[in-house]
């Protein structure tokens, strides 16, 4: 199966999945006919034709954790109020949620890699996600001791 071509960016200001996930329902916006969520950065990838020809993706890292993507639908460069050009990345507003995988910090967005792409969990539901609270303690205990929690 070929792979995506891929990238990764911050979500800053949201706390959680749960929170980032209102906030997108929130902010739909329209792409070539359909709704779409955006991600507002400085630089478009150089990549941008293989992205959308491969099925790509945008990851995103709330609180240090990648935790979900999104298919990038499309890219435009945009100019700002201040004269400045920068890129808006229109995402499918279906939020696919990822195993939670530890993200250092970085600025902008960065391609990610084939072979530190998180696994799928699904299509995020928050009426079927299952928390914490609802797991065992010693599961809780272990998954905080292995960097997960």
């Amino acid at each position: 199966m070929p792979m995506s071509t891929d990238i990764i960016k911050l979500v800053v200001g949201i706390d959680s999945l749960e929170d980032f996930v209102a906030w997108q329902k929130k902010e739909r916006h329209e792409y070539d006919g359909q709704d779409a969520n955006l991600i507002h950065t400085r630089y478009c990838p150089k990549q941008a034709d293989e992205i959308l020809r491969s099925g790509g993706s945008a990851y995103r890292v709330i609180k240090g954790r990648t935790c979900c993507r999104q298919k990038i639908l499309g890219f435009e460069q945009i100019q700002r109020t201040d004269g400045s050009k920068a890129c808006v990345i229109y995402t499918d507003t279906q939020i696919i949620e990822t195993y939670h995988k530890p993200q250092r910090a970085f600025q902008g967005w960065r391609y990610l890699k084939n072979e530190n792409r998180p696994k799928d969990l699904g299509v995020y539901d928050a009426s079927t996600r299952k928390t914490v609270q609802d797991m065992p303690a010693e599961l809780v205990s272990e998954l905080r001791e292995a960097g997960l929690l």
